[in-house]
């Protein structure tokens, strides 16, 4: 089906090259008291339209921040319900968010569903390249729906599948290391963390265009569901849990990015993937952990288990010495105490990067803010046993865990990305895919 989308502001100017009779057209509007303000959205019979289509009408008002742009989108994008062409007319905004609103609206996981349809509707524009805007669709939709499936449905052997079929016919590499592997290795903090679960540990790596002059390392946390371990979870706390892979999923759905649009960098994913579960085997408040670069972790709290994965894949990474080493992760729930469920924390030993990534996202939807990488609260994760301890208590938790962190990158730049409220918002229905396209666009301006 063909649809026009014709955008009026509140003097509805411009409708006269559209439309049959203006008469016509001013009583309907009346009728469904339209009167081109921000985001009022009515359908037009297409008997009113010389081209004859079906036509939204769609209200612009003072709209001009990309961010209320892309949220028009997805107003107009959740009326759309099958296949559709879209024609753009009077168009005098930047419709480049309204068309990634269009698209994201689109998303369903309707999986588990036995009477829903899974199709998602297909968009095309006619009169605009959507080629970048598609491919970032199917990255997040992939993202989305990694985070959203049940864990007993996202064994580790599964989720590899998946990255596997994601990046299939791309310039990216995949390396799958095991347990044996990780033994041999001395991942200490993934093999610990991944004691208690029957499903064994995996580092899975993906490398795009080595040969780039320019150089990333991204990790992601892979945990694919979490309970928490001994430090058991609430009820409650556990039933979101099935997303705390979001930096993983985040991770290859922001290579498969890069290598699709054929960045002038180097990227390198380490998602380590694990099951953090409670048995006989499992780790317990007070064990020590050896990290890859031989630093010694007290585990005081088997629910901060996160950061001991991530330890081993930061050290991994850091031996190759790129110009950037970057993660992003579901690590705290201080970040989003801190920051709400909608803005993503970032911590850099360089501000440089820091403010350029802060720049390069406000090209995207995602909000994100600093927060200190605050020296004195070192001595908070000292252990009396272990070079640290896996948490410094209650205040301060997301500045602990990544002064924690920082103890593996070496001399290395680096910037983490804490994702903890926005990955999986309560005002959001389901993943949301939070942090592919800022880091995509950050990366986009290094090559």
């Amino acid at each position: 089906m063909k649809i026009d989308i014709l955008f009026l502001d509140t003097d509805l100017k411009g409708s006269e090259n559209f439309i049959n009779d203006s008469s016509l057209f001013e009583e309907y509007c009346i009728t469904h008291s339209f009167e081109g303000k921000a985001n009022q959205i009515i359908v037009m019979p297409s008997s009113y339209s010389k081209k004859e289509n079906r036509t939204y009408l769609v209200g612009i008002g003072e709209i001009e921040d990309n961010q209320e742009l892309y949220e028009l989108g997805i107003n107009i994008g959740s009326k759309i319900k099958e296949d559709v062409e879209v024609n753009f007319l009077n168009i005098d905004i930047n419709i480049i968010p309204i068309i990634d609103g269009i698209l994201y609206a689109q998303y369903k996981f309707n999986d588990y569903k036995s009477n829903d349809d899974l199709a998602i509707n297909k968009i095309t524009f006619n009169n605009e390249d959507t080629t970048e805007n598609n491919i970032k669709q199917s990255s997040i939709f992939w993202v989305r729906n990694q985070i959203n499936t049940p864990a007993l449905d996202k064994s580790p052997e599964e989720f590899i599948e998946k990255v596997n079929n994601l990046v299939e016919s791309s310039d990216v590499n995949v390396e799958v290391f095991d347990q044996k592997w990780l033994e041999e290795n001395n991942f200490g903090g993934v093999l610990g963390v991944a004691k208690g679960s029957d499903r064994a540990p995996y580092l899975v790596v993906g490398k795009y265009n080595e040969k780039a002059k320019y150089q990333i390392a991204l990790i992601g946390k892979g945990v694919l569901f979490d309970s928490g371990g001994y430090s058991l979870k609430s009820p409650v706390g556990m039933e979101t849990m099935k997303t705390d892979m979001s930096g993983a999923a985040s991770a290859w759905g922001v290579i498969n990015l890069v290598a699709r649009t054929n960045q002038d960098i180097g990227l390198t994913v380490y998602t380590p993937i694990v099951e953090n579960m409670v048995s006989g085997s499992a780790i317990r408040p007070g064990d020590v952990l050896k990290a890859r670069n031989g630093k010694t972790i007290e585990v005081l709290n088997t629910d901060a288990e996160g950061r001991l994965i991530m330890a081993d894949a930061l050290a991994f990474a850091a031996e190759s010495n790129p110009d950037l080493i970057c993660d992003i992760a579901t690590l705290t729930g201080a970040s989003y105490v801190a920051l709400g469920l909608d803005v993503g924390a970032v911590f850099s030993n360089n501000k440089d990067v820091e403010s350029k990534f802060i720049e390069a996202a406000k090209k995207t939807y995602e909000d994100f803010h600093s927060l200190p990488l605050y020296s004195k609260y070192r001595k908070l994760i000292d252990s009396d046993l272990a070079d640290m301890k896996n948490t410094g208590g209650r205040f301060g938790g997301a500045i602990t865990a990544a002064l924690l962190l920082q103890e593996f990158i070496g001399d290395n730049k680096w910037m983490h990305l804490d994702i903890a409220g926005p990955a999986r918002s309560d005002n959001r229905k389901g993943a949301t895919g939070f942090g592919v396209l800022s880091l995509y666009e950050y990366f986009k301006s290094l090559s």
